[in-house]
């Protein structure tokens, strides 16, 4: 009995600790910045990569990406000026690929119904769409913010409430903009 205690409560401890670790938050940043230093920003350019899109596709892909990450931001407090004078710039990355299955997490439709649509078998195996957003620092080109959305919607289900929806999401954990206080000294 002795042994069995602190072997149930390492279990418990390892099962606590991978339930609370299994849930990624949307967006994180990979790179240490001086998050204060940010005040502009541009919107660089959408790609689209994966099996062929359809022109049209491509068009309202290119057109709310811009739209709706530059409302974004500017929601958020910065503002939006030429790419040359930016503190960071934007990539939004469309892919379409084929998937075997919509984890009802990733998805972009509430989790009961894409958990209802799982037995049906044409959507176990469908083209999906997946979205990463990549934000840089201007001056050195790095990467320090990203946020990684895999088969966000199918790729049939195509539209503008859909991708709107998902940039949002992509886009929901960026902090907003530090305002300086003119008053603190600066440590240049």
């Amino acid at each position: 009995m002795k042994l069995f205690a602190p072997l149930l409560i390492t279990f418990a401890s390892i099962a606590c600790f991978t339930s609370c670790s299994s849930t990624a938050p949307y967006g994180e940043f990979v790179k240490t910045i001086n998050f204060s230093s940010l005040d502009t920003f541009s919107y660089k350019h959408t790609l689209t990569t994966g099996m062929n899109f359809r022109k049209s596709d491509e068009l309202l892909l290119e057109e709310f990406s811009e739209k709706v990450i530059v409302s974004q931001l500017e929601g958020r407090g910065f503002q939006s000026t030429a790419a040359a004078d930016a503190d960071f710039f934007v990539v939004v990355k469309w892919k379409k690929l084929v998937s075997t299955y919509a984890n009802p997490f990733d998805h972009i439709d509430p989790y009961n119904e894409v958990i209802a649509r799982r037995d049906d078998p044409n959507s176990r195996f469908a083209s999906r769409l997946h979205l990463t957003l990549e934000i840089y620092e201007s001056s050195t080109r790095n990467l320090f913010w990203r946020n990684e959305l895999p088969n966000i919607f199918d790729a049939l289900q195509l539209s503008e409430e859909r991708v709107t929806g998902s940039l949002k999401l992509a886009i929901k954990d960026f902090p907003q903009h530090i305002v300086k206080d003119p008053n603190l000294p600066n440590i240049h």
